[in-house]
């Protein structure tokens, strides 16, 4: 009677355990998933609990199951994280799909893909018990988000802007000596220049740059379109 009594309650601290660290991934995960969601990402609230919650759900069931076959035979022994570490590289497949490359040669989808990864990650350290570490992490994910506008402000300030990749519209040919000659007088260095002519008699420049002056990217795009025949200006930092 007393063993039957220690197996239930043995029992049901396995299941309140279980239920906690399924709450804890559906909660972390959601944090993420709402974040996401907030600003429009294709990845949302229910995505990122489903990835976080079944991560759990995954990292619990095999740490489970190396227990349990270890307990009945010697002979079987398991590694209880070969499941986990089978998400961690699964779980790529999903962040992919968000990743997107437009046409014009930028990516994008880059944070939520790693938001998507970064669920998963969460629910594996809360299928093993490591609330802390997962609370922890989250709490800087959501820093990470936060302070990243102001570091994009501090990045306009007056400093060198290195490489660029310019891409400029002239109505007339003429406009060409006056870049060339605008960029002599900044100082600014020609890593490579290509001139061609494109519809409507315009002519096109690219030229990859290294700006030597101290100046910010939107006082750089009004400096050259602001010269003379520019009808428009392309600009890749």
């Amino acid at each position: 009677m007393i063993t039957m009594m220690n197996y239930l309650n043995g029992t049901n601290l396995v299941s309140v355990s279980i239920i906690i660290k399924l709450v804890a991934s559906f909660i972390l995960g959601g944090l993420l998933g709402l974040e996401r969601e907030s600003k429009g990402k294709p990845v949302g609230f229910t995505t990122c609990v489903i990835i976080s919650v079944a991560s759990c759900l995954l990292t619990i069931v095999s740490i489970q199951s190396a227990e349990y076959y270890a307990g009945i035979s010697d002979n079987i022994r398991s590694d209880p994280m070969r499941l986990a570490a089978q998400i961690v590289s699964g779980i790529g497949f999903l962040g992919a799909g968000v990743i997107m490359h437009r046409s014009d040669d930028a990516i994008s989808g880059l944070t939520t893909a790693a938001i998507v990864w970064a669920s998963a990650g969460i629910g594996i350290a809360c299928g093993n018990g490591f609330y802390l570490q997962a609370i922890i992490v989250t709490v800087l994910f959501f820093i990470a988000i936060m302070i990243r506008p102001q570091i994009v402000l501090f990045q306009f300030k007056r400093q060198r802007l290195g490489k660029l990749k310019v891409r400029m519209l002239f109505d007339s040919d003429e406009g060409v000596p006056i870049l060339i000659d605008h960029l002599k007088l900044t100082r600014d260095i020609i890593d490579n220049l290509n001139i061609r002519d494109v519809k409507k008699q315009r002519v096109e420049v690219s030229l990859k740059l290294t700006i030597r002056q101290r100046i910010t990217l939107p006082e750089f795009y009004l400096s050259l379109k602001n010269l003379a025949h520019v009808h428009s200006v392309s600009i890749e930092h």
